[in-house]
């Protein structure tokens, strides 16, 4: 049996892992292609935008409170949470994950992917969406870093906060299509660049550890994974 507090993964996430991070690039890869260089909302944005703007109209403080989980101050809070979480249920992999996850897939956004595929809302860069991807990542991080190994341990308090994770997800996404902040294909992207860009991570921390465990039984040294 793998260390609890050494792997992220267990097997058969690891198994599907491969595959989920493989559609969420196929899914970004097409966004990109199809909106590059775009400057209006396409005819999906607009079928999914138009009711959400109309009926949002008069709720711009509560919505902008939707947002906040997405912005930088809500993602360095969320990987504060994160980290202590994982201290306290001796997960250390997910400290280095809570943290290189987030991090990486937002640099990858703002300084790759937009520029490159170059889609403006009102002039600004928006694909993928910046505060669809640091929602996703931290929630991304939770899935991989507590609920793959059971945590927390009753199981509807689990189901509840996996619940309550999608809703956020969705309550950010849904507020920046509605303030005009963003087409809905831009967050649909920005999910999948988070999702991936976490999974590579966890995928990459646990190829690294495995690697080390196995060099530590070989030569009998400390860290071996029969030790207790």
């Amino acid at each position: 049996m793998e260390p609890f507090d050494r792997i992220l993964l267990p097997d058969r996430w690891r198994r599907a892992m491969p595959v989920v991070i493989a559609f969420c690039v196929l899914g970004v890869a097409a966004l990109g292609w199809w909106y590059a260089g775009a400057r209006t909302a396409g005819q999906l944005d607009a079928s999914i935008g138009d009711p959400l703007i109309a009926g949002g109209q008069n709720y711009e403080e509560p919505l902008w409170l939707l947002t906040a989980p997405g912005s930088p101050p809500g993602l360095l809070l969320g990987m504060v949470i994160l980290v202590f979480a994982a201290r306290r249920t001796g997960r250390r992999p997910v400290v280095v994950l809570a943290i290189a996850g987030p991090v990486l897939a937002a640099l990858i956004v703002e300084f790759v992917l937009k520029p490159i595929i170059d889609r403006t809302h009102y002039g600004s860069l928006a694909l993928p969406s910046g505060h669809a991807n640091s929602i996703a990542a931290q929630i991304t991080v939770f899935m991989i870093g507590f609920v793959a190994v059971g945590l927390p341990r009753r199981t509807w308090v689990r189901r509840l906060l996996v619940l309550l994770a999608g809703c956020v997800v969705v309550g950010v996404c849904g507020a920046m299509v509605s303030l005009e902040r963003h087409y809905a294909t831009d967050t649909a992207a920005g999910i999948l660049v988070g999702i991936a860009v976490v999974g590579a991570v966890a995928l990459g921390l646990d190829a690294w550890t495995r690697r080390s465990l196995f060099r530590s039984a070989e030569y009998g040294l400390p860290g071996h994974a029969g030790g207790g």
